[in-house]
């Protein structure tokens, strides 16, 4: 097995850990968590998880294969989330 970085626009952290730093000071996952209801749905859970892992995706850049396209309707074809990603 080996492991290959061959995108020529990735860079080390992506500029991400200030605004990481500071949703976590500012306690952006626990507030979503307390006013976001998704109901009793699968997939539900830690909806303050899923938001702020949503606003990092867009600060790093668009990457159709590992963000999920927020719009109405369903995902693009054969798109489905890593198990991490939840």
């Amino acid at each position: 097995m080996g492991i290959r970085f061959d995108d020529t626009h990735a860079v080390a952290n992506a500029g991400l850990l200030l605004p990481a730093t500071l949703a976590e000071r500012l306690g952006i996952e626990q507030t979503a968590d307390q006013v976001i209801d998704l109901g009793d749905r699968p997939g539900a859970a830690h909806p303050g998880r899923k938001l702020v892992t949503v606003v990092h995706a867009m600060l790093a850049g668009p990457t159709a294969s590992t963000t999920p396209t927020c719009c109405a309707g369903s995902p693009p074809s054969g798109w489905a989330p890593a198990a991490s990603w939840w």
